[in-house]
């Protein structure tokens, strides 16, 4: 791993920033790397224990690399009671035309594009050898594809709310997502096409029972969804249409082949999941050469419960990162 301190490694390869000191232990190493890839550049941040073994941890399509912050403030930082920082050293992304500073021309269509510069960009830092990729949502699909790439070497994968293959529910709720901002675009207004269209997306990740348990009065729960909506809108509107013109398309059409991923692979879900219902994930775990346990989770989240669930599904987690390789 890169040591603590600003390296400039010329033109062809990576740029590296500490962003935190190490004053405060090993958890606190927090390093940025930004890599020339084919068309742009990606950002990836290193932390954790920089002498460990390693993991690639991926999220959803708005999820980017400040997965874990020294004051808490990580988008997936309860992820971390899990991932001990003091044993490993992990990596995060974020993607090509995603909401983070990746950028690269032209856009990303496929999960296929996303995990080739993903693995070009760990080639060029020299972090190859892989302990585990955990990977959530669409995050689960890139780990997936980086599985199959000979120019990486890793041990295990966890993915956590993905399949093999887009069911017709998700595939539909994200047509309608698309349509809305055609309907803003014609209307002549498209930031309230892209509010609605997100607002439908955090209703497909929500379950129902999540949203009266947190919502009494359902007026305020339409309030959320449009606060959600008007923030991705407010962060970055072109990074917003390309959640749903491009990942979104990406995520239908992904179809993997379960036999090609010879590394064991410890699957989670949610029963509450629209998205990744509990059938497919079993269609999924039947097909995989080395499925390391499928664990179906209880969790009130939906498709959310991959953030938010974390304790639901930290004990097998935990253990599928302990386990020998070939003993899980």
């Amino acid at each position: 791993m890169v040591a603590a301190s600003s390296i400039y490694c010329g033109f062809a390869s990576s740029m590296s920033v500490l962003s935190s000191g190490l004053s405060s232990g090993l958890s606190h190493h927090l390093v940025t790397h930004v890599c020339p890839v084919p068309g742009g550049q990606l950002y990836l941040n290193e932390f954790g224990n920089p002498h460990g073994p390693l993991v690639l941890v991926l999220g959803g399509i708005s999820g980017g690399r400040s997965v874990w912050q020294a004051d808490g403030s990580g988008w997936w930082q309860e992820l971390f009671k899990v991932v001990d920082l003091q044993r490993f050293g992990v990596l995060a992304v974020d993607y090509a035309g995603g909401t983070g500073d990746s950028q690269v021309l032209p856009v990303v269509a496929t999960i296929t594009q996303q995990a080739q510069l993903i693995a070009a960009a760990l080639v060029q830092l020299g972090l190859t050898q892989l302990h585990t990729v955990i990977g959530g949502s669409y995050g689960g699909l890139v780990a997936l594809e980086l599985a199959q790439h000979t120019s990486l070497s890793m041990s295990r994968l966890a993915v956590i709310g993905a399949a093999h293959r887009a069911p017709a529910q998700a595939v539909m709720l994200r047509y309608f997502q698309r349509q809305l901002l055609r309907l803003g675009d014609a209307a002549g207004e498209p930031e309230q096409g892209l509010q609605l269209a997100r607002a439908l997306a955090m209703l497909s990740y929500r379950s129902s029972a999540a949203m009266d348990q947190y919502f009494p009065d359902p007026q305020q729960a339409v309030a959320y969804i449009e606060r959600k909506g008007q923030q991705l809108v407010q962060a970055d509107s072109v990074a917003a249409r390309n959640l749903f013109e491009q990942f979104g398309p990406a995520l239908d059409s992904y179809r993997l082949t379960p036999q090609l991923i010879h590394q064991p692979t410890l699957l989670i879900g949610f029963t509450s999941d629209q998205l990744v219902p509990a059938e497919l994930l079993a269609e999924f775990a039947e097909q995989l050469p080395h499925c390391a346990g499928l664990h179906c989770v209880e969790s009130s989240y939906g498709h959310d419960g991959f953030i938010k669930s974390v304790s639901a599904y930290a004990a097998p987690l935990q253990q599928f990162l302990a386990a020998e390789v070939g003993h899980e």
